[in-house]
């Protein structure tokens, strides 16, 4: 068992953002909603992405299945040795503790709750996670129920990593027959986008906490403004320049030590091109005009629009969270479209 500082408060080396503003900052106050915007009341205790850092954040990765979230939790535990909670750290009967502490298992540091189940996240509750300042980084997909781990005095920095809806559909299919085989090979991928066995706009119901009934409009509209309000994006498809916006919006850094940097850099760059549980079976996706096409762009839709809109935050984050590298092709596709 390990006990060690809390890393919340590193800062990624950006001029105006160290420690010492901490000190300046006016209290947190709660935020109020106007009536058509009652939806965000309950994620009143995720931070926007527009207000300043506190030592007392938590960073939050919201985890979309099959999007890159096994390959930026390893970079987060194995590249930059930070302390998470999620599934891993009631491995070994942890789950049972009756206190908070920091376990190591295969290189990583967790603490010993499970915040990926809603019973899990209840515990964690109960044994005071957001307070404690144990974890760096807490993941979950239930963003909902993970509201509860927080308060005022004690805030979630929320990002994502976002990866096609149609390939991720795919993908879960295909990780569902060959590795976690809970879905019967005799069901084709036109039979699962049919319903047996998709997510009908995971994303979507996920944010908006509409579990059941048909979507609207006004949902995807909900769901978009969640992300606005709320979320550091990122893309599977970008996945270095996704980590180096996370780290910097929460403050985490690589080691001052260079040869250890190095080493972190390095980790980083090889999971960003090798990445973590990716199907071992090769897949071909559907191409467009087929029945499974179709049904999955069906199945999809909001998602699909949630995505585009997303690649439109990327952009406007660029500014204040983007590389070096990122702004100057930002600056130069703006210069372009001007004369257009």
């Amino acid at each position: 068992v390990v006990h060690l500082n809390n890393n919340n408060n590193n800062n990624n080396g950006e001029e105006g953002e160290g420690e010492d503003d901490y000190e300046s900052l006016p209290p947190p106050v709660e935020k109020i909603y106007d009536e058509d915007h009652q939806y965000l009341v309950p994620l009143r205790h995720f931070a926007d992405v527009k207000d300043p850092h506190r030592p007392t954040d938590t960073a939050f990765f919201f985890h979309v299945p099959r999007s890159g979230g096994s390959t930026l939790k390893d970079m987060v535990g194995k590249c930059l040795k930070l302390v998470q909670s999620s599934e891993v750290g009631v491995r070994d009967g942890h789950g049972a503790d009756p206190i908070l502490q920091v376990i190591e298992i295969n290189e990583s540091k967790y603490v010993n709750v499970d915040t990926t189940t809603v019973q899990g996240i209840q515990r964690a509750v109960d044994l005071g996670l957001a307070t404690s300042s144990y974890a760096d980084l807490v993941v979950s997909s239930y963003l909902h129920q993970s509201a509860s781990l927080f308060d005022l005095h004690h805030q979630a920095r929320a990002f994502l990593l976002l990866r096609n809806p149609i390939e991720r559909a795919t993908s879960m299919y295909y990780h569902r027959v060959h590795e976690l085989g809970d879905l019967d090979p005799e069901i084709s991928i036109e039979d699962f986008a049919q319903g047996n066995g998709i997510e009908n706009n995971w994303m979507t119901r996920f944010l908006t906490d509409r579990m059941e009934g048909e979507l609207t409009k006004a949902d995807l509209e909900q769901a978009k403004d969640i992300l606005k309000q709320k979320f550091m994006v990122g893309f599977i498809d970008d996945i270095e320049e996704s980590i180096y916006r996370f780290m910097k919006y929460n403050r985490w850094k690589y080691a001052e030590d260079e040869n250890q940097k190095m080493k972190e850099e390095d980790c980083v760059r090889d999971l960003a091109m090798v990445g973590s549980n990716i199907n071992p079976n090769e897949y071909e996706l559907p191409k467009r005009g087929t029945q499974a096409y179709a049904l999955i762009t069906w199945q999809t839709q909001f998602d699909t629009k949630l995505y585009e809109y997303g690649k439109e935050l990327f952009d406007l984050q660029t500014k204040t969270y983007g590389s070096k590298e990122r702004k100057k092709i930002l600056k130069k596709q703006k210069k372009k479209g001007g004369k257009l």
